[in-house]
């Protein structure tokens, strides 16, 4: 489903955040993305959902080779994705509610929108923020807006660049969970977190980067 084959992402200054990555990830599975910071985490996501382009090598989605899909592809392949980025994203100018329904919204799902968000909201204890605008909100709060809107679409690709980072570990915990349940009803997961808590809640594979060279581990 997603191969990434002998990818290299060097900037421009002459420093290699990724070094000939080749992997496979498989439909349903969920992967942890592990390393220190500046190990490479962010890159690679960026690559897989086609912000970045790769120096070298390529990156496959469904067959798709992601760095040569123009503008009006790229968007439609994101429709089919949830990201939670690491700033979050939200749009200030709209309502906690807002920001969640949004991409229904957008992709003109909005009949059962609200009764989503609800449910996503309610299990992450923010459904009392509905009315709220973002800048009311702390960090970990805005973050857990952020996961739920990655989540409304219900997306067969979730891909989540540290999305417990403000959390509290019951909270990060939780949060785990529910990718976890996406992934069990057939979500495919990448989930970049240096939370060793939460890794070792995991029992599949875990791809660790050292300055942008790849190892793995199963557990």
């Amino acid at each position: 489903m997603i191969r990434f084959n002998s990818v290299s992402k060097m900037y421009d200054t002459n420093v290699f955040a990724l070094r000939n990555i080749t992997m496979n990830i498989n439909k349903g599975e969920f992967i942890f993305v592990t390393g220190s910071s500046g190990a490479g985490k962010s890159t690679l996501l960026k690559l897989l959902y086609g912000e970045l382009k790769p120096s070298d090598g390529t990156v496959f989605i469904h067959d798709k080779e992601v760095p040569s899909l123009s503008r009006n592809k790229l968007a439609y392949l994101r429709r089919q994705m949830g990201i939670v980025f690491q700033d979050f994203k939200l749009l200030w100018d709209r309502t906690v509610l807002e920001n969640v329904c949004l991409p229904l919204n957008i992709w003109g799902k909005n009949k059962d929108a609200e009764s989503k968000a609800e449910r996503l909201m309610m299990e992450l204890d923010i459904w009392k923020y509905k009315d709220l605008f973002p800048r009311q909100l702390s960090g970990g709060e805005q973050q857990q807006v952020a996961i739920c809107r990655a989540l409304i679409g219900e997306p067969w690709i979730l891909i989540a660049d540290e999305p417990t980072g403000n959390l509290d570990p019951a909270s990060a915990t939780g949060v785990f969970n529910i990718f976890n349940r996406a992934s069990k009803m057939g979500s495919t997961v990448v989930f970049a977190t240096h939370n060793q808590h939460l890794t070792q809640l995991h029992k599949g594979r875990i791809l660790h980067l050292d300055r942008g060279r790849l190892t793995e581990a199963t557990k």
